[in-house]
């Protein structure tokens, strides 16, 4: 658990410079609290290598977006490796280690106390399945990021918004999705890059494609094309920061007819041109 002291960003908007207890590096870090306290937002970003933190737990569940660099994810001595563009959930009281391989490292964490929770296990166990699940999550999070650092008179209700778009959404409850929507998702998810006819998913979920069409919307929040460029953008992200291949590449390993396609969307879903998040 982080020792030092934090500071709402209501009060004190300018990012302050100061050490951890248990980091060897130096760092930036931002704070600010929402929802009546109930949830905290935490932007940092590291600078020195072999830079890792101690073995440690957490009061609250909360989820980590990595912005830019790398970490080892070390849980119970399984190490996972995790890289930019990749969203972590930690539970309540589980101990973990963070050791960061690649810098500059920058991350976003945003950590819900139990009050938003109606059991706790039980809350903690649906955010976490819904959040990987949904690509929207990684979005939301990019655009409370950009609301971070525009820091002006709206960010704060803009900021509070998205979060309970995130946390406070019925629809996310699995029991009650249908068992074909399941089927549907999991198949666009598997071929995300790969063309789909509203036929073979429907064929594949043993449901009509009037159904899918209807109600698909209903569940998701957006149409299934919607879902489909959310998908492609979602694992966009990882080729936009790590890998040395083209905007023009990207787009066409992602599928997208030409770069000035994948530029629009990814602004529109992300917030961010692919430059400003790669610099991010």
């Amino acid at each position: 658990m982080d020792p030092k002291k934090e500071h709402n960003r209501r009060s004190d908007p300018v990012l302050s410079k100061q050490s951890l207890l248990d980091l060897d590096g130096k760092y930036v870090r931002q704070v600010a609290t929402f929802l009546e306290a109930k949830v905290k937002v935490t932007a940092t970003k590291l600078f020195e290598k072999g830079s890792s933190d101690l073995l440690h737990f957490h009061e609250n569940p909360h989820i980590s977006f990595i912005l830019n660099g790398g970490v080892i994810d070390r849980r119970r001595n399984v190490e996972t490796e995790r890289l930019a563009g990749e969203l972590i959930f930690f539970h309540a009281g589980e101990q973990h280690q963070s050791i960061y391989k690649l810098f500059p490292a920058a991350n976003i964490s945003i950590e819900i106390s139990d009050s938003m929770f109606a059991g706790k296990l039980a809350g903690e166990t649906t955010l976490n399945e819904s959040l990987l699940k949904d690509p929207n999550a990684k979005f939301t999070i990019l655009k409370i990021y950009r609301e971070l650092l525009m820091h002006d008179e709206f960010s704060d209700c803009s900021i509070e918004m998205m979060l309970l778009n995130l946390f406070i959404n019925e629809n996310r409850t699995r029991n009650v999705r249908p068992r074909w929507l399941e089927t549907v998702i999991e198949l666009l998810n598997d071929k995300w890059n790969e063309p789909l006819s509203l036929m073979e998913l429907s064929e594949a979920a043993n449901v009509y494609p009037t159904t899918i069409s209807k109600h698909f919307p209903k569940y998701i929040s957006c149409t299934l094309g919607e879902y489909r460029r959310r998908l492609k953008i979602e694992r966009s992200l990882s080729y936009v920061k790590t890998s040395t291949l083209s905007l023009t590449e990207i787009a066409h390993h992602c599928g997208f007819a030409d770069q000035s396609h994948f530029t629009r969307t990814f602004k529109q879903i992300t917030g961010f041109l692919p430059r400003h998040f790669s610099a991010l």
